[in-house]
């Protein structure tokens, strides 16, 4: 009965759920601000909803003008269960090449943002790390927008390897007014034994801990599954999966790419490589140039 097929009424129930959903935050506030991160102005940011506090960081272009206009990326990090943070020194490679760029890091539920050696930890359940962080990042991309007149609304991109990869499809499907999206090695789709099996006590922790309605486990089950919804994400894509991958089978991109064949705007790349991949940074960057 779990895994019973979806149908199109219950498709169109979380097409509309996420209709209504509103990308507004209650507060918001500064609480750190600093002038030497790749010599780039950094702002750690705490906004509320409904009483739940987030925190996000946003990276200034370098010799940001509000008077000018410039690219967004936002950058969806991966999932690591046995420590739920996101530390800004792991990105220094993507700021040094984005110096033009306003650069949005969201901490999702559950999880830390490290930022200048501090830690700032966002309420919420960790274990809803597909869906609710779509949620949270949807949010603080809102937030950047309504307090950045410099920002581009026109080019907005937004990238992750792994979950992130999946956050990135799911605020594609979501916002159509993202301008591009970069997905890579990502799960999509948790609808199915098959995953229950691949990553039983996981998958058991993100979806199966609270006492919920089957209806309710099936929605976010879906929701947190791109393959349902991905042909509804209206601009450019690219899906990058390695061959070898142990982590995230390459059928989760095969899936995907057998869905949008005849989309225009779509690429993907299927390397040799396995969850790991990192020697496409030169193409990235140059289809980035190409569609944002």
């Amino acid at each position: 009965m779990l895994y019973t097929p979806t149908d199109s009424t219950e498709l169109q129930n979380i097409l509309l759920s996420w209709k209504n959903f509103s990308e507004e935050s209650d507060t918001y506030q500064t609480v750190n601000k600093s002038g030497y991160f790749y010599n780039r102005n950094l702002l750690v940011v705490r906004h509320t909803v409904h009483g739940a506090k987030h925190y996000g960081a946003i990276v200034l272009p370098k010799d940001y003008d509000e008077n000018k206009k410039y690219p967004l990326l936002v950058w969806a990090n991966g999932l690591d269960q046995s420590n739920p943070t996101v530390d800004l020194r792991g990105l220094g490679k993507v700021f040094m090449r984005l110096k033009d760029y306003f650069i949005l890091v969201p901490s999702y539920r559950g999880q830390a943002l490290v930022a200048n050696g501090r830690r700032y930890c966002s309420d919420g359940f960790f274990g809803d790390a597909f869906d609710g962080a779509t949620d949270d990042a949807l949010r603080l991309l809102a937030l950047a927008k309504s307090e950045f007149k410099g920002i581009d609304n026109n080019r907005v991109v937004v990238s992750g390897t792994s979950r992130g990869g999946t956050v990135a499809l799911l605020m594609g499907i979501r916002d159509p007014g993202i301008n591009a999206v970069i997905s890579i090695a990502a799960p999509t789709n948790f609808f199915s034994e098959e995953m229950y099996n691949r990553y039983t006590k996981q998958y058991k922790y993100q979806f199966l801990s609270h006492k919920k309605t089957i209806g309710a486990i099936r929605a976010k089950m879906i929701k947190s599954s791109p393959i349902y919804f991905v042909e509804k994400y209206p601009n450019a894509l690219l899906l990058i999966h390695g061959e070898n991958d142990k982590i995230v089978p390459v059928s989760h991109a095969h899936k995907v790419i057998a869905k949008l064949k005849q989309k225009e705007n779509f690429e993907y790349r299927i390397t040799d490589q396995g969850h790991a991949i990192d020697n496409q940074t030169l193409y990235i960057m140059d289809w980035l140039r190409q569609h944002n």
